[in-house]
């Protein structure tokens, strides 16, 4: 890369010279790991659906694999090794996830909601296989929180005896859903919402206009991967409105209504399993805003669009009211990603909500 295109591509990005916005502390782990050449056999990125640990991850991917960086520990993105993993066609590069899982398997009508332990032994046989343009072979494992108790044992093997030339790279909503012996094994990396403020940036810095991006950033929850889903495809925006609305409903409907979204949503998870977390996530969202009003922190919500009606909402609420909410709306997560039965989940979950006023 020129000196001309280095700077130019630095300066659309963070200090840190990753697309990774608001995550500076699980960078400069990663970085410093390739840099110095610490890299870890296993590494496990946790956080909320639209975070950035796919971006962050193939951030670190594209430096540990690059080899000709501008920059210690910054890929040159121009590279024949960079643009082959931009394009999700690296042969040192695999990854496995449900989406994949999905493609590759044989039975038609399968409900697909958990990674097997054919899809572990499928990416263990992998790790046997020396990389063939680079140093390293790295295998990604998505929707890691879905792995099937008997598929993380299979995996554990891997984990305790990878090759030399393996880096593996878990991605996961929760990472206490997974086998403490998993866990033990691997580096934690955990990434949390970001300040809106910095959803804002990244988008201004990818190019989007300053009124776009506000609105943008103020339906995205802090989430900067979900941002940029929203710009990639606008129907996102819309989607995530409605989202947002249908939660606030849901939050001020009697105790019947309530029930019956539940339930509602608890039968359609096995075939909506995504969809569902992400109206979930939005309701933490929800839940913590109100939180922040009632701690009168009005610039630091997440959803500012509904900031009045919410208010008038929760007038009534008190802070214990409040946090039992948002840690109700926590518990049925982890208990989703524990495969409790869906619909149990959810009623437990509205049950220890606060009851609206009868004028609401």
């Amino acid at each position: 890369m020129s000196g001309r295109g280095a700077t130019q591509v630095a300066a659309n990005l963070p200090e840190h010279g990753w697309p990774v916005w608001g995550h500076t502390a699980a960078v400069e782990t990663l970085q410093d790991a390739v840099v110095n050449e610490r890299v870890r056999h296993a590494y496990l990125l946790g956080g909320p659906p639209g975070a950035g640990k796919r971006t962050l991850a193939n951030a670190f991917i594209t430096a540990l694999c690059c080899p000709m960086p501008p920059s210690p520990g910054i890929a040159c993105g121009v590279c024949l090794s960079c643009r082959k993993i931009a394009r999700g066609v690296h042969p040192d590069v695999q990854t496995f996830g449900l989406a994949s899982q999905a493609a590759m398997s044989e039975k038609a009508g399968t409900k697909n909601t958990t990674l097997t332990i054919e899809t572990v032994r499928e990416l263990s046989s992998g790790t046997a296989l020396h990389p063939t343009e680079g140093r390293w072979k790295v295998i990604v494992i998505d929707d890691a929180e879905t792995l099937q108790e008997v598929a993380q044992e299979a995996l554990l093997k891997t984990l305790e005896e990878p090759p030399r030339f393996v880096v593996i790279v878990m991605l996961c909503n929760d990472p206490e859903l997974l086998l403490p012996t998993i866990r033990s094994r691997c580096q934690t990396i955990e990434l949390r919402r970001v300040p809106r403020a910095l959803v804002v940036e990244s988008l201004l810095a990818a190019g989007v206009a300053a009124e776009r991006a506000d609105e943008i950033a103020s339906v995205a929850g802090g989430l900067p991967g979900l941002a940029h889903q929203i710009v990639a495809n606008p129907k996102v925006l819309s989607r995530q409105h409605d989202t947002v609305e249908r939660v606030l409903a849901w939050i001020g409907g009697s105790g019947y209504e309530r029930l019956v979204t539940a339930v509602r949503l608890g039968d359609t998870f096995a075939k909506k399993r995504p969809d569902v977390f992400v109206e979930l996530e939005t309701l933490l969202g929800v839940w913590r805003d109100a939180l922040l009003l009632h701690a009168s922190q009005h610039p630091h919500l997440t959803y500012r669009g509904i900031a009045e009606r919410l208010h008038a909402l929760v007038a009534g609420w008190t802070l214990t009211d409040l946090h039992r909410g948002l840690c109700s709306v926590q518990q049925c997560l982890a208990d989703l990603e524990a495969n409790v039965r869906p619909r149990l989940a959810l009623e437990a979950m509205v049950l220890q909500w606060p009851m609206t006023q009868p004028n609401t």
